[in-house]
């Protein structure tokens, strides 16, 4: 399977031209004119019903729950009254008496257990663009072909039918083959996009109409994106891998008049996963980088601001500006991002910065080299010069930084570019983060502690499942069985954050806080009980850990945890009632506890069962 860029996490992965750029030069609309009537102009289906705008004085009262408040001042509570869009009162049910007046709404939780809500402090929100049509996130194949024809019948009168998150790790190098794709959608293109963004499943409709035969010349990229082609015949197989060979194919079927990719495709896709985000208990989100649109990043916050002014955005987002490329300056970008993108829930004030690559790439840059490849250790995708260099001038500038480190030789050289920063500027109230850190030598983790640098990570992979055993086959021996040693960083005072960095993956997708808190607590995989447990199992992580790094943690790294992240009199309502108590689940339910209600700012964004 092509992996050149790929495995867990999103890089820069699409750019060029795309719809609304066309839609500009055809009508001498500027670009932000076309995103503004694309945002005011998409639709979606009806959402259920639910209070998201509520008024600013709405009272509404919660009473006879277990709360469990994440305040060490006062762990647990029984109630919990909203005025607004704050909170009032945390204390036990007879506290309530005084707020219980004409218009105020009392829900009896029955026991039910209510968190904070879940802050997913790393996410991208842009790539719920290639995420429509079909799920087929799974691991049977039969189970991929029935999610694929329920939807082709529910839908007869699209052009295209589409699909996201088929698994890499299901086929061989070579690739799937169009074959089981023709003999369910014959008649119309079939465009199935892979769990890690890198990987197109396109049946014979589809080459067809993009003009890709035998004749077609197979590398666009040597060596890097290409058609597949079968050894026998030449005829492409229905594989596309990388980007640049994808986009041959999407600007081949434009001239059909299909755009599947377009502005008005992603507005309408955020909007869609505000409510599933909500349905989830999240409240608050860092996106880590708009990287779809790596020269127009601003289109993702053009797109959250419309959603807002529409009454449409269900989440707080704090956003960044997403930094790869060492020809650029990103400090102007960002410094004008920040002073322009500010609202009631929208802002950008972080600077996303991506010093190495992924695993499965042989991309992410170790202090030793790879057991497969002993002469080889990745390499910094930002030089070591350049990363000291905007890291100090960033720091300098007061910005919080957020860097992808995934081998121990890129964690330790930002920690050094780090550490380098803070003599030269001199002391002040950091927030700098360091994601992913899947493997961090043992004498760099008291570090983070030392330079206030947050460790951010995807618990929710840290589980043996196919993509991590070839990882662990990559790393070889005594590194490869030290990954996700996060307990540790949290045993030495570390603050360590959780975020799903979805929706790429390596393997299954997973957007939910309640399954990635299973994962960290169980360290195995989904549905498997009895399976092997990923080693340390001393490195799994308890309950209380693991709900603390998706709310009170995941506010501090946003620098808004005198705000959100604890349920105390004074901050800001964000709240989620769950069907039952965290504590008392078995391990291997966690992730099946159905989320009831979510309140975001004092408004119900999600609502069922209670």
């Amino acid at each position: 399977m092509c992996m050149v860029c790929g495995g867990r996490g999103l890089g820069s992965l699409f750019s060029g031209s795309n719809a609304s750029s066309e839609t500009a030069r055809a009508s001498g609309l500027t670009r932000r004119e076309v995103i503004a009537t694309a945002v005011a102009t998409a639709s979606v289906a009806s959402a259920p019903s639910v209070d998201a705008w509520a008024a600013p004085d709405r009272t509404t009262v919660f009473r006879g729950g277990r709360v469990y408040t994440v305040d060490d001042a006062q762990p647990w509570a029984q109630a919990v009254v909203v005025k607004g869009n704050r909170i009032v009162h945390v204390g036990d049910d007879a506290g309530t008496a005084k707020f219980i007046r004409r218009g105020a709404e009392v829900v009896d939780l029955g026991g039910r257990m209510m968190l904070p809500g879940f802050v997913e402090s790393h996410w991208h929100l842009s790539t719920a663009t290639f995420a429509r049509g079909a799920w087929v996130n799974y691991e049977r194949l039969d189970d991929v072909y029935d999610a694929l024809r329920r939807h082709a019948d529910s839908h007869p009168n699209d052009r295209i039918i589409q699909g996201f998150g088929w698994m890499v790790t299901s086929f061989p190098e070579t690739g799937p083959r169009k074959e089981p794709l023709d003999a369910i959608v014959p008649d119309r293109p079939v465009l199935l996009v892979s769990n890690d963004f890198h990987n197109y499943w396109v049946n014979s409709k589809f080459l067809e109409m993009a003009g890709i035969t035998k004749d077609t010349p197979r590398d666009v990229v040597p060596g890097a994106s290409w058609f597949e082609k079968d050894p026998k015949t030449g005829e492409p197989t229905g594989f596309i891998c990388e980007p640049p060979a994808f986009f041959v194919a999407l600007e081949a079927l434009e001239k059909h008049g299909i755009r599947p990719y377009g502005i008005d495709t992603a507005v309408v896709a955020m909007e869609e996963w505000q409510r599933k985000l909500a349905a989830a208990g999240v409240t608050t989100v860092f996106d880590a980088g708009f990287a779809i649109w790596p020269d127009q990043q601003h289109n993702g916050f053009d797109i959250l601001m419309g959603l807002e002014r529409r009454g449409k955005l269900l989440q707080r987002v704090v956003g960044s500006y997403y930094y790869n490329d060492p020809k650029i300056d990103p400090l102007p970008i960002i410094r004008g991002y920040k002073k322009k993108y500010r609202s009631g829930l929208v802002e950008a004030n972080v600077l996303k910065l991506v010093a190495d690559g992924t695993e499965a790439a042989h991309t992410a840059y170790y202090l030793e080299p790879y057991a497969d490849r002993p002469d080889w250790r990745g390499e910094m995708l930002l030089p070591p010069d350049v990363l000291d260099r905007v890291v100090r001038a960033a720091d300098a500038e007061g910005l919080d930084m957020h860097v992808h480190a995934v081998g121990d030789g890129a964690v330790r050289l930002t920690l050094d570019a780090f550490e380098a920063a803070i003599k030269a500027n001199g002391a002040r109230n950091r927030r700098h983060t360091i994601c992913h850190a899947f493997v961090t030598a043992p004498s760099d983790i008291s570090r983070f502690r030392q330079l206030g640098v947050v460790a951010n990570t995807q618990i929710q992979w840290g589980v043996p499942d196919p993509y991590l055993a070839r990882v662990q086959k990559y790393l070889g021996g005594e590194r490869g069985n030290r990954q996700y040693t996060f307990k540790s960083f949290i045993d030495q005072g570390v603050t360590v954050s959780f975020g799903t960095d979805a929706l790429a993956t390596g393997y299954k997708v997973v957007y939910k806080p309640l399954e990635a808190i299973q994962a960290g607590h169980t360290r195995q995989e989904p549905g498997k009980p009895d399976g092997p447990v990923l080693a340390p199992a001393s490195e799994r992580l308890s309950v209380a850990e693991l709900i603390r790094g998706y709310t009170i943690n995941g506010a501090y790294q946003l620098r808004k945890e005198n705000e959100i992240g604890s349920i105390r009199t004074g901050k800001l309502a964000d709240l989620v009632v769950l069907e039952k108590n965290l504590f008392d689940v078995a391990p291997h339910d966690i992730g099946k506890v159905d989320v009831q209600l979510t309140m975001m700012n004092g408004r119900i964004t999600h609502r069922a069962g209670l």
